[in-house]
């Protein structure tokens, strides 16, 4: 259990007009698998149609529109056909949109408190039960709590995919919550519900769902295969962490890592930022050994664990290839001649 922090909290005001220094983050991830879709430009077109057909604000469809979803989508499956490519873009898109609803950008919640996010929580896990045909044998259909919610994946009846679905759309909840809260969470208490909002166990469902990797139920229950997703998803978080300070702390937005990092360590911008650069590279080392063990055991055949071990590689060269260029996070003037970002806060 950990000791409540006495340290103060580290407020917008406190890092305002500090520089944070974000490395050139690519060399550390140079040997795993990355590129872009060749078919983004055409599953742009129609991430863009689907927004028309969702969002009625013409200034926020337009902000969406440019974060370019299809982007990450494309970085995520490399080598998907377009049905696949388009199935994990409309996929990353009820993502962005239900989690923005949660926050109060789409369901009428914000103001109204923890019980209508769990209200609304409520009724998105029985849509997404019903969709992936895992409700009750012949119920009706439940009415979508949103038009976000109208196609979510085409996993069939993939019961470990609800699952961890479920799980995400209850943590964002508890975040939520925590944000309404007032209160700081310690290190251990923002993963406790990051690992979820992060939704990166079903992304990972769904890698291998759109790659065709059907894994031995002893490479699937291995210890090694636990530490590889929970290195995907720590990466992904830690990566985010460092990208969206800026644009978070504009927004007034909840609980950034590196600002909690510096409560809990007493240290300033720069030793907090070391932390987490340091935490990257131990979690592709991590992810690397232990993708080296399940190669020595050989349960499975050596082509389908290269294509699983890239396929979890990608979900994260994506997330640094989207965070590098999307205009999501507002640090494209801040880029350095060496890859580098000095971001003033």
């Amino acid at each position: 259990m950990e000791q409540k922090n006495e340290n103060p909290v580290i407020s917008a005001d406190t890092l305002s007009g500090q520089r944070l220094h974000i490395p050139d983050l690519r060399p550390a991830f140079a040997a795993w698998k990355q590129g872009v879709n060749p078919l983004h430009p055409q599953v742009k077109q129609a991430v863009d149609a689907r927004l028309g057909e969702i969002i009625e604000n013409e200034r926020a469809l337009a902000k969406i529109r440019a974060v370019d979803i299809a982007l990450f989508a494309s970085g995520w499956v490399p080598d998907a056909p377009y049905a696949d490519l388009e199935t994990v873009a409309f996929y990353c898109v009820w993502l962005f949109l239900w989690d923005d609803a949660i926050d109060g950008g789409g369901a009428g919640i914000e103001g109204r408190g923890d019980k209508a996010a769990a209200e609304y929580c409520r009724q998105s896990i029985v849509f997404v039960e019903h969709s992936l045909g895992l409700g009750e044998p012949g119920a009706p259909a439940p009415v979508a709590p949103t038009k976000a919610r109208g196609w979510v994946l085409r996993a069939g009846g993939e019961e470990g995919v609800f699952g961890h679905l479920k799980e995400y759309m209850g943590a964002c909840v508890t975040e939520y919550r925590w944000r309404l809260s007032g209160r700081v969470p310690s290190v251990g208490e923002f993963y406790s519900w990051r690992l979820g909002t992060s939704s990166v166990d079903a992304a990972l469902d769904l890698t291998r769902i759109i790659n065709g990797i059907v894994l031995p139920r002893e490479t699937l229950e291995s210890k090694e295969l636990a530490v590889m997703s929970r290195c995907v998803n720590k990466l992904l978080i830690l990566i985010n962490e460092l990208f969206s300070l800026k644009k978070e702390l504009k927004d007034g937005a909840f609980g950034n890592l590196i600002p909690i990092t510096m409560r809990a360590m007493d240290s300033d911008l720069d030793g907090a930022t070391q932390s987490l650069i340091q935490d990257i590279h131990k979690c592709v080392r991590d992810f690397d050994n232990n993708a080296s063990v399940l190669q020595k055991d050989g349960v499975m055949e050596e082509e389908h664990l290269r294509r699983l071990v890239g396929a979890y590689q990608a979900v994260d060269t994506s997330t640094l290839n989207f965070s590098i260029h999307s205009p999501r996070y507002g640090l494209h003037k801040d880029k350095q001649e060496d890859g580098s970002f000095v971001v003033t806060l």
